[in-house]
């Protein structure tokens, strides 16, 4: 736990959040503090698109501690240290403290094991609790029914985090009992208790929003989230099925190299059999759903991890000392190499993109802007939202949501730009026209665009940056 910490968390907080997720997911989590924790709500409106878990835990870190990026991406990396203490644990009693120490070290230099870990979104957490339900499966192979209430558990939390991606645990153990040709006894009065105590843990949340919103809430949370987003690819994710063999290659490097090896052999085995069903079915899943991220397999990690470290492990115990010194240089020397040469695959995949395709590099610029003009006299007491013009682009807004915590209006000037669902969800982006009046508001906008201005409204220059510029905007008396 303190290696993981030490890697984890330090300059936790550094970099401003990224659009579009990390930053919303802040923001909602923020707006829990004034406005109600049953509904969670962005800018200011209800919002159904994640269950709640993790973003009333990052609301508790707010209330407790203040609302700052460092906390917005605490509950993430707490999860991730939570993550390697159950590899740990698992790989240290299924064959020693070597293969403790390998499986750690493997999560730990993981590239895509890091970068998720380091972010305020829900995959952490997700991971997680389906660590905690492997480790339930693992005491029902066992012969320990009562690992029932911990697979039972660990889904809950997995279900309450992220939703429909939770449905991986179900297909493991699917898998699972066919594999081991479980019986009925493998279930029992524990399987049910386990049951009862996951409905607990998720019905009365999904049946109260359900009663409240009605259709909305089925629209957006199973409509566009679940089936939309299995069916079609959308924001931009335009992937092959095989997109997750270049992920692996780019986040696991060097490991990837052993770990076609360490699948086929844990695969004849029993003692890691779950993690090796588990692995498989969060691969092919997230390969078959038609929208895909480098992040959705980010839960496959620790297992894939724990089976390379205990084969490793295995394959150590059976060698002469020469051969262990030899294959650690040669280990080291490939974790030197790895990351410089998987570096620009990594960029290709990595890259903040808004719904339009466009990069948004998570900077502070415009909100340092906007903390500048806010500053200057009678600016923060000027009615209406904060607008922002970046022609044919989506805006910064979820970051500069967070950032200002002040409602803020994507403008354009002559015709819509070509957006996306996502776009037109947290954008808005709304005519120019319909927000400047007589009274002036306060417009943050690409500095190219100032030469557009139409000539029956007056622009006043409050600061500039590099690439935008912020004043007030009115129509012409």
């Amino acid at each position: 736990m303190l290696v993981s910490a030490s890697v984890l968390f330090p300059r936790l907080g550094h970099k401003a959040l990224a659009d579009w997720d990390e930053g919303i997911y802040a923001e909602v989590a923020r707006e829990f503090l004034g406005r109600g924790w049953l509904v969670p709500q962005w800018h200011f409106q209800p919002w159904f698109e994640k269950p709640p878990l993790a973003l009333w835990l990052t609301a508790i870190f707010f209330r407790l501690f203040g609302v700052s990026e460092f906390w917005a991406r605490a509950g993430s990396a707490l999860a991730s240290v939570g993550i390697v203490s159950i590899v740990h644990s698992v790989a240290l009693r299924a064959r020693g403290w070597k293969a403790a120490w390998i499986a750690t070290l493997i999560l730990l230099t993981g590239l895509g094991f890091l970068r998720v870990a380091r972010i305020g979104e829900l995959d952490a957490l997700l991971a997680m609790g389906c660590c905690a339900a492997l480790l339930g499966l693992a005491n029902v192979r066992a012969g320990k029914l009562t690992g029932w209430y911990w697979f039972w558990t660990g889904f809950a939390v997995a279900a309450m985090t992220k939703g429909a991606a939770s449905v991986t645990l179900v297909l493991a153990m699917v898998v699972l009992a066919v594999w081991n040709r479980w019986s009925w006894r493998q279930l029992g009065w524990p399987f049910l208790g386990g049951l009862c105590l996951f409905a607990a843990l998720v019905l009365p949340w999904h049946l109260y929003i359900l009663h409240t919103f009605g259709r909305d809430f089925l629209r957006e949370y199973l409509g566009l989230h679940v089936i939309t987003r299995a069916t079609s690819q959308m924001e931009g994710h335009t992937t092959p099925w095989w997109f997750y063999a270049k992920v692996l290659a780019a986040y696991t490097s060097p490991w990837l190299l052993f770990l076609p090896f360490a699948l086929w052999w844990q695969a004849r085995r029993r003692e890691l059999r779950e993690w090796v069903a588990f692995a498989a079915v969060v691969l092919i899943f997230f390969s078959v759903v038609a929208t895909r991220s480098p992040k959705y397999i980010f839960p496959a990690y620790p297992a894939l991890a724990l089976l390379t470290g205990d084969w490793l492990a295995a394959q150590l115990e059976n060698r002469s000392r020469q051969f262990v010194w030899a294959a650690g240089l040669i280990a080291l020397a490939a974790l030197g190499v790895a990351p410089a040469t998987t570096k620009s695959l990594r960029q290709s995949l990595t890259t903040t993109r808004s719904a339009t395709g466009t990069v948004l590099h998570a900077d502070r610029e415009a909100e340092t802007l906007l903390d500048t003009a806010l500053a200057h006299p009678g600016v923060a007491s000027l009615p209406g939202p904060i607008l922002l013009w970046q022609e044919e682009v989506v805006a910064q807004l979820p970051s500069l949501l967070f950032a200002v915590r002040r409602p803020l209006q994507q403008v354009y000037l002559v015709s819509s730009p070509d957006t996306l669902d996502q776009a037109r969800r947290y954008a808005d982006p709304e005519p120019l026209r319909n927000f400047v009046g007589l009274s002036p508001n306060l417009i943050l906008l690409e500095k190219p665009l100032t030469a557009e201005i139409p000539a029956d409204m007056e622009f006043h220059p409050i600061t500039v940056g590099k690439t935008l510029e912020a004043g007030t905007i009115q129509l012409r008396r």
